[in-house]
């Protein structure tokens, strides 16, 4: 049985929807740590190849990554990054469509997705998706 240690790619200037689904996942009772990094913790760096060795690090610790379809549209140069840190560190990778999101999931994501994304935004779904890829209990009422 594997503790979900999870990283959820997102943009700051848009992160409603990775607040509401850490707090959806808190009131499943989903048992896991979050390796992602939002705006009230950055990463206590500065420099572009500080970012991206920090970011590699809080990737290399995670076993599942999600990402958002659209928070890597706009040129989101740190989503397109910590996908490829991903691919490259072979992890389970999920894109999911925020609320109401009607736009195109990029294509980088959708090659890289390999849990079988994108996904709607259906968080007891997500959680057994997760919770099936790591062998992780499913909380009950999930």
């Amino acid at each position: 049985m594997t503790k979900p240690n999870i990283m959820i790619s997102h943009r700051w200037p848009y992160d409603g929807d990775y607040a509401s689904l850490v707090e959806k996942f808190d009131k499943y009772g989903l048992d896991y740590l979050n390796y992602s990094v939002p705006s009230h913790d950055p990463l206590d760096v500065n420099r572009v190849n500080q970012i991206k060795a920090a970011l590699r690090e809080q990737v290399r610790q995670c076993n599942y990554f999600i990402i958002f379809a659209r928070m890597a549209m706009g040129g989101s140069t740190w989503c397109k990054f910590e996908v490829e840190v991903a691919v490259e560190y072979n992890k389970p990778i999920l894109s999911i469509l925020p609320h109401g999101y009607t736009g195109n999931v990029p294509l980088f994501i959708q090659k890289a997705d390999n849990e079988g994304g994108p996904v709607g935004f259906n968080t007891p779904a997500i959680i057994r998706k997760i919770c099936k890829r790591l062998s992780h209990p499913v909380p009950n009422g999930v």
